[in-house]
């Protein structure tokens, strides 16, 4: 019996079972809708930093002594490749390459401890899938996001702002890979009215959001009516069919916001003073990076600003991500300490001046900004990184390795066993860690270990969410924890 899979396997399997969920969802679709009672909450909104790939987290949330490079060195030796920086925060360290972020860590949360029982080797969407929706897949049913269970379980914030808004991903069914993310990252067996409302780069605006050319508003309508009409000629069980009304529900929501505050949060390159724009910027362009095809440090970074602003405008869930791509971004497998610091110039301004922001503006503290990624780094188990024989570097000591060159100087084995976040406002502790990891290979936690499941139920807790909250599919409770059992960590919050 195989009990391996590789990465391709794994995409093709969970295609094949979203399309096969899917069909199932549309024969049983049997859902029923009840009441769920509320918690009171502490946050309003939430903005989720999205960094796939596999961030080090020692060299940046959690930086351990750095160990420079000599060639020849053994990997038990590479701990960290970066000197931690002190923070505003008395105690709490950071990675060098992150001097604005420990301007404002006074503000935040960092949990270091952040661990797993399930090794999720060389597959990332694995360790994605259950990163956005809190189960391992397969779930045994179409699971909605977090974004999604958020969505539907406290609404809109404004009438006319969508309720769970996805920034920076590009809309591409191209390949398997790309049709299994927008699965994971999707509303699942709750429908099309919770799906989320894309953005892929903020500087180009939304065309959705604007009538084709030369199309006047008033011809829009009419259409819409005409639609409405046409809709009504059909047979009654049609009419009243719930995907209909969903649909319809979905145009007429679209048809609102071209006249909303939505379309208006687009305008910031006129709106905002030029010293915030510069603010926002990456401290690193295209032509500098290492690897020059793939850069979305500005759209990352507008992101960030509009996420800002929709939140002024009443949004309620916002996902920012920086453009996963296998062997792309944070996913490094060569040249890791090169490639760090490149990709820390993109992050750390833009992140920065966004808790700034909300601070400024008197929306911290009711607005939950959270930063997080699959899984952690740790050093390869094998000279060609990403082709370990067991798939994943989790028992790893570093003993038996050889560091020859720069390009194995870095963090290129992925590690599911332990990781780490970050929270800023939103009813968390301000200037806060939570957990400690071992300051040698493997770097497991050794104090305060923490699932996923109550992280999440953490959040949850923050916006008013039980973490048994659930609905019903195909006659079962399906919940927002992981059969409702998630606890959440009250030490971290305020």
């Amino acid at each position: 019996m195989k009990t391996k899979i590789n990465r391709r396997e794994f995409i093709q399997t969970g295609a094949m079972a979203a399309a096969g969920l899917s069909a199932m969802g549309l024969a049983h679709g049997a859902e029923t809708e009840k009441a769920i009672k509320k918690l009171v909450p502490k946050a309003d909104a939430i903005i989720h930093i999205w960094l796939p790939g596999g961030v080090a987290q020692t060299d940046t949330w959690d930086p351990k002594k750095y160990t420079p490079y000599r060639q020849g060195m053994k990997g038990s030796e590479l701990l960290g490749t970066c000197e931690p920086i002190p923070t505003s925060a008395d105690g709490i360290f950071l990675g060098k390459g992150l001097e604005n972020m420990a301007k404002v860590m006074n503000k935040a949360t960092v949990l270091r401890s952040l661990t797993s029982d399930t090794k999720f080797g060389a597959v990332h969407l694995k360790a994605q899938y259950y990163a956005m929706t809190g189960y391992l897949f397969p779930s045994g049913v179409k699971t909605p996001s977090v974004g999604a269970a958020i969505a539907r379980t406290l609404g809109r914030r404004d009438p006319n702002v969508p309720p769970y808004i996805y920034i920076g991903r590009d809309i591409d069914t191209s390949d398997e890979e790309k049709m299994f993310i927008s699965e994971y990252i999707g509303p699942g067996f709750y429908g099309v009215n919770y799906a989320p409302f894309m953005i892929p780069d903020p500087a180009k605006g939304l065309a959705t959001l604007n009538a084709v050319g030369n199309m006047k508003m008033d011809r829009l309508d009419r259409r819409q009516e005409y639609l409405r009409a046409i809709t009504g000629l059909e047979e009654k069980q049609l009419q009243n069919a719930n995907k209909v009304s969903d649909y319809m529900k979905v145009m007429a929501d679209a048809r609102a916001m071209m006249d909303s505050p939505v379309k208006k949060a687009f305008d910031y390159q006129k709106e905002e003073k030029p010293e915030v724009l510069k603010a926002y910027e990456p401290e690193v362009g295209e032509s500098d990076l290492l690897d020059k095809g793939y850069y979305h440090g500005k759209r990352f970074a507008n992101g960030l600003l509009l996420a800002r602003r929709l939140v002024e405008t009443g949004a309620r869930y916002i996902q920012v991500e920086y453009q996963y791509g296998p062997f792309k971004g944070f996913d490094m497998h060569e040249s890791g300490q090169q490639r760090m610091v490149e990709m820390k110039k993109q992050i750390d301004r833009p992140i920065a001046q966004l808790i700034r922001d909300l601070d400024e503006r008197g929306l911290l503290d009711r607005t939950l900004v959270m930063i997080s990624t699959e899984f952690g780094r740790t050093i390869a188990s094998a000279p060609a990184a990403g082709r370990e024989p067991d798939g994943f570097a989790e028992r790893n000591t570093g003993d038996k390795l050889i560091i020859e060159n720069e390009k194995m100087y870095g963090f290129h084995g992925h590690f599911s066993s332990c990781n780490a976040m970050m929270f800023f406002g939103g009813g968390f502790k301000k200037g806060f860690v939570y957990g400690k990891t071992a300051d040698e290979h493997p770097m497991v936690a050794v104090e305060n270990p923490v699932p996923l499941i109550d992280v999440l139920a953490t959040v949850y807790k923050t916006l008013g969410i039980p973490a048994d909250a659930n609905y019903v599919t195909e006659g079962r409770p399906f919940y927002v924890t992981k059969d409702g059992k998630g606890q959440a960590i009250d030490a971290m919050l305020a």
